[in-house]
């Protein structure tokens, strides 16, 4: 009797090691899948292969195979057994026709496992598909679905050459690899979708910056801007230009010939602002409006100088291009701008409606520069006196007639300029001294000779009373 007991405790005993060797395996293969699952978000293949060798290695006598649906056709996309022979030649049965009569197509058509204990049974059934199982020498095959949410894409088999159902722990691990492999579909569905709706929104920024100042496209990107009815008073340095008799010259042209040229005249103008942080307010035909201080500033005196040196900027580039034009006979008469620049207080912010609005400014500061610019001399950058207050340091002007503007009390003074003083310094009838403690600019060429004598005697008197 004590041996019959010995022998029953024995086996119970083998048998619990065995079970809980198996469901360390299962644990096992189930935790390497998963690692592959995270370390593989964007592609579903390595989580297909490791599913198949965790297979293999938890069915060894079995030939694992992961198949999904193209069109109407099957394709195996991972395998795993324990004959390549066998492996290779299961492999090349496919692609198979996607058909309700065979057992992939039963599966991935309806949805459904399937758990065959002998594939040689069912052949009325599976008429077109069971006898290559048989062929290859497969006499049970369980398939389980792969799903991308609610549709059904795929198959994961366990193929055997013996007959005979899964145990409920095998079907249950089964069943566990098919919910990993739906995992990775999911993932990989998901990143694409995601790639593709991101490179759809850069397409889409990047086309709308084109439509907006860049200052302002920023501004909403990063959520500092909102659409809505609001303004602000702010003191900016406002930029107006157009061509003059731009008319006359788009009646010597013909409509591609003007198109072309005013892009291009545009684009580099558009260069220039940009790199001296311009706010790209519209462009109105060939006219221009830009204004510096708002959204970003450098400071109201910055802001200003930066407006006018893009002024320059902008006036030499221009005739670079014109002398360009002239040369592949687009033009055979000038073609000159006049620029208007101002500084003051105005309006900024969004004008319009709840649905349709622009970011711009308004106000009789803005009007004066309109009035400025009409008053330029072609090729010409005329200055209100408050801009010119803040960059007559290092500026070259000449002063001209004050204008009338509705909305202000007295003439306005404004400034022709003529130069910048670092460039003319030292070049024989202009002498111009700057630094922390003293501003000292001569213009001999403006002089007559009393005038220069007057001079030289004050610098001396200066000169005396500093040596004291």
């Amino acid at each position: 009797m004590s041996a019959k007991i010995s022998k029953a405790t024995g086996r119970r005993s083998a048998d619990l090691e065995h079970a809980l060797e198996e469901a360390l395996n299962r644990q096992a293969a189930t935790a390497e899948i998963l690692k592959v699952i995270s370390n593989s978000p964007r592609q579903a293949q390595p989580v297909f292969d490791s599913i198949v060798q965790a297979g293999l290695r938890l069915f060894p006598e079995a030939t694992i195979s992961i198949a999904l649906r193209e069109a109407d056709h099957v394709v195996v996309v991972a395998i795993a057994g324990p004959d390549p022979d066998g492996v290779e030649a299961w492999r090349h049965r496919f692609p198979s026709p996607l058909h309700p009569e065979t057992i992939h197509g039963h599966v991935i058509l309806n949805g459904t496992g399937i758990d065959i204990a002998d594939v040689a049974a069912v052949q009325d059934r599976f008429m077109v598909g069971a006898g290559n199982f048989l062929a290859s020498g497969y006499r049970a095959v369980t398939m389980l679905p792969i799903s991308d949410g609610d549709t059904t894409v795929g198959g994961l088999a366990v193929l055997r050459s013996d007959t005979g159902e899964l145990s409920t722990d095998q079907f249950e691990v089964l069943q566990t690899f098919a919910a990993q492999a739906d995992i990775a579909i999911a993932n990989t569905r998901l990143l694409n979708d995601m790639r593709a709706a991101n490179e759809t929104l850069e397409n889409v920024s990047e086309q709308l910056a084109k439509y907006m100042p860049p200052q302002l496209y920023r501004s909403i990107i990063a959520g500092d801007q909102q659409a809505a009815i609001e303004s602000h008073r702010k003191k900016l340095t406002i930029f107006f230009s157009d061509i003059v008799d731009f008319a006359e010259i788009t009646d010597q042209l013909e409509a591609e010939e003007l198109t072309s040229l005013l892009n291009e005249y545009l684009s580099e103008m558009s260069k220039i602002a940009q790199e001296h942080g311009a706010y790209f307010d519209k462009f109105i035909g060939d006219a221009m409006m830009f204004y510096f201080g708002d959204t970003d500033s450098r400071g109201i005196r910055e802001d200003a100088s930066a407006c006018v040196r893009m002024a320059i900027a902008m006036q030499r580039r221009l005739a670079d291009l014109q002398a360009g034009w002239r040369a592949q006979g687009f033009i055979d008469r000038p073609f000159r701008a006049r620029i208007g620049i101002n500084t003051g207080f105005c309006t900024v912010g969004n004008f319009g409606s709840d649905n349709r609005m622009d970011y711009t400014i308004i106000g009789r500061e803005v009007n004066l520069t309109a009035r400025l610019e009409a008053e330029a001399e072609p090729g010409g950058i005329l200055l209100a006196a408050e801009t010119y207050a803040m960059v007559k340091d290092w500026l070259r002007v000449e002063e001209r007639d004050a204008v009338t503007v509705k909305g202000f009390p007295k003439p306005i003074r404004t400034y022709a300029v003529t130069g910048i003083y670092e460039e003319v310094a030292g070049h024989g009838d202009f002498i111009h001294y700057e630094d922390e403690f003293c501003t000292l600019t001569i213009d001999r060429d403006r002089m007559n000779s009393d005038q220069m004598a007057r001079v030289a005697h004050s610098l001396k008197s200066i000169l005396s009373d500093l040596e004291r």
